[in-house]
């Protein structure tokens, strides 16, 4: 990585590249995370007192969804956190050949094993014949205990993705080794002058990402559907159980859509950077010759690499809050759900009868 000498930037420069320096983007998100998950537990903080009709029935339940929400909790960290080394790995240890293709994967595949994690953990510990059945039998689909909000964002954000892998790689060229990294521009007016060749989100970069995010949306599908499928053990433990599950539901859908939100700012950063070179100097004998450097979508790719920062932001802290929520809170939405629990009789919501 070429850094610049800070004598070089004027107090807006230097101001603008700190403020999009990857760092302060986790740092921002962690500071919103905080926010988020402090605000959660004081709004939430009461609600187990006076929750004596739970007992010892309540800790087995939380004990059998515990494993998965700390999965997720771990896993929203470890992608966050690998956000943050990949951005010093990549920068100072690597030594910089070839292509960084992991770069907008790494989130997805790390995501990707987190849910998998919770996933088993759902279909060993949190499944298990019921202790005594609830009727009438109602069937329940991969959407019920998910908020349509969050299901539509993780959409949008797929979309998102696969637009601007698709977009950007069918634009890109390969270099000499044939990896598809570079986006060849033009020289306008100068027809004696060989195209200018950056670096650029091509093939080598969204072959894996596209792999990455199919196989995460296949493991999101079959976690929330698993989810919702596993019987209620008995008809008051319901209420209890549906919270629990909408937490585990939340947790799966958040991780995705954060893991999906930072390949796409690290795929807006590799687009922004392309359209950061608007000049080419080239030196000839006693005189230096600048030519400028368009291209036909340099104004879309200075948007996204603007956007890139913001982007990161909003994925580190959905990562964190995933985090730094699932564990610490200690069940209050379900005791909260056990104590005022939804209208209607408790045991009208089981099995899923396919």
């Amino acid at each position: 990585m070429l850094i610049p000498s800070l004598a070089t930037f004027g107090p807006l420069e230097l101001t603008g590249a700190i403020a999009t320096w990857p760092p302060v983007s986790f740092v921002l998100g962690l500071v919103a995370a905080a926010t988020v998950v402090a605000i959660r537990a004081n709004t939430s903080g009461g609600a187990e007192r006076g929750a004596g009709l739970i007992g010892e029935r309540g800790s087995a339940l939380r004990r059998r969804y515990a494993g998965e929400h700390v999965a997720l909790a771990v896993a929203g960290v470890v992608v966050a956190l690998g956000f943050f080394l990949e951005f010093f790995f990549r920068g100072y240890v690597w030594d910089g050949s070839g292509a960084s293709w992991w770069r907008v994967a790494a989130p997805l595949a790390v995501a990707l094993t987190g849910i998998i994690a919770a996933l088993a953990i759902v279909r060993t510990r949190g499944s298990g014949a019921p202790e005594r059945p609830v009727s009438p039998p109602v069937r329940r689909s991969w959407v019920s205990f998910s908020s349509p909000m969050t299901l539509v964002a993780l959409t949008i954000t797929a979309l998102g993705l696969v637009a601007t892998t698709v977009a950007a790689c069918l634009a890109s060229s390969p270099n000499d080794d044939g990896d598809w990294l570079w986006l060849v521009i033009p020289i306008p007016n100068a027809a004696d002058v060989d195209p200018l060749r950056v670096v650029f989100y091509g093939w080598a970069y969204g072959v894996p990402a596209l792999v990455g995010l199919t196989l995460l949306v296949i493991v999101v599908w079959r976690a929330l559907d698993r989810n919702a499928a596993r019987s209620f053990l008995r008809p008051e433990t319901v209420a209890l159980e549906r919270a629990a599950r909408r937490r585990t539901a939340g947790g799966i859908v958040w991780l995705a859509t954060g893991a999906c939100l930072l390949a796409l700012g690290a795929a807006w950063r590799l687009i922004g950077n392309a359209a950061s070179t608007t000049t080419l100097m080239i030196d000839g004998p006693g005189t230096t010759t600048s030519y400028d450097v368009a291209w036909r979508y340099a104004e879309l790719a200075s948007l996204a690499g603007a956007a890139a920062p913001i982007v990161e932001i909003v994925a580190v802290g959905m990562l964190l809050v995933v985090g730094g929520s699932l564990v610490p809170r200690a069940d209050r939405d379900s005791v909260a759900a056990a104590i005022a629990p939804a209208p209607g009789a408790p045991g009208t919501d089981v099995g899923y009868a396919r």
